[in-house]
C-alpha cells in the first residue's frame, strides 16, 4: 500500500509540473472558426488500483498494482450529464495465479459540484453504468457504480480522481464477484464554448 501511495503521489506531482509547464507556454484559449459551439470532450489517462473484492469491505483488502493503467474519453453535454467510456488494465492474483485484467466500462455522469463550490476549477460527479472484465479467456458483465472529482490546473488540463463500485452479474465468475477500482489520473479537456468570445469576427 505504501508503494501505490508513494508511485500515486509522485505521478500527481509530476502532472501537475508539466500541466503547468504546458499552460506557460500557451497561456492563450484556442480559437475557432464558425458559428457552432464546439462540443466539451475530456480525455483523461493515469494509474488505478483493485480490490478483486474478497472482503466486503472497500479498503480491506490486499490491492493489485501490476501494468495498472486506465484511459477514459467522456463526452460533456450541455446540461450537468455525460457519458464516458473507460479502458483498464492491470493483474489480480486469482488462487495464488496471476491473471491478467481487462475491463471495458460505460456510464453515465451527474455534475453536481456547483451544488456545493462556487469554484470553476473543482468538478465532482457521480454515475451508473455496465462494463465488462476479462481475465484470461473468461469474463463477467458489471454494474457500475461511480464517483470521483477533478480539480483544474489551467482551462485544459487538471488532475482526477475515480471510484468504481463494480457488482457482478449472473452468470458471476467463480472467483472475482464485486470489486473496486480506484484511478488516478492527468486529464485534458477541449475548448470550453461558454467561454468562447467573439473579437473582430475572431472567436477565441
Amino acid at each position: 500500500m505504501k508503494t501505490i501511495l508513494s508511485i500515486g503521489i509522485l505521478f500527481l506531482s509530476t502532472s501537475i509540473i508539466c500541466a503547468q509547464a504546458i499552460q506557460d507556454q500557451n497561456p492563450s484559449q484556442p480559437f475557432r472558426v464558425g458559428n457552432a459551439v464546439p462540443p466539451n470532450y475530456t480525455i483523461a489517462l493515469g494509474i488505478n488500483a483493485i480490490d478483486n473484492g474478497e472482503s466486503p469491505l472497500p479498503f480491506d483488502a490486499v490491492y493489485s498494482f501490476k501494468t495498472p493503467f486506465f484511459i477514459t474519453a467522456e463526452r460533456r453535454f450541455k446540461s450537468k450529464l455525460s457519458i464516458g467510456l473507460t479502458i483498464s488494465t492491470n493483474q489480480l492474483v486469482i488462487r495464488s495465479v496471476e491473471k491478467g485484467y481487462v475491463s471495458i466500462d460505460a456510464v453515465g455522469q451527474f455534475y453536481f459540484n456547483e451544488y456545493l463550490f462556487n469554484s470553476k476549477k473543482i468538478e465532482m460527479y457521480a454515475g451508473l453504468g455496465l462494463g465488462r472484465f476479462f481475465l484470461e479467456n473468461n469474463g463477467n458483465n458489471t454494474l457500475n457504480i461511480t464517483g470521483g472529482g477533478r480539480y483544474w490546473i489551467s482551462n485544459h488540463y487538471g488532475v482526477s480522481f475515480q471510484g468504481f463500485g463494480k457488482v457482478g452479474l449472473s452468470p458471476l465468475y467463480p472467483s472475482v464477484y464485486n470489486h473496486y477500482q480506484y484511478n488516478l489520473g492527468l486529464v485534458w479537456r477541449s475548448n470550453r464554448g461558454d467561454k468562447v468570445k467573439v473579437v473582430d469576427n475572431v472567436y477565441k
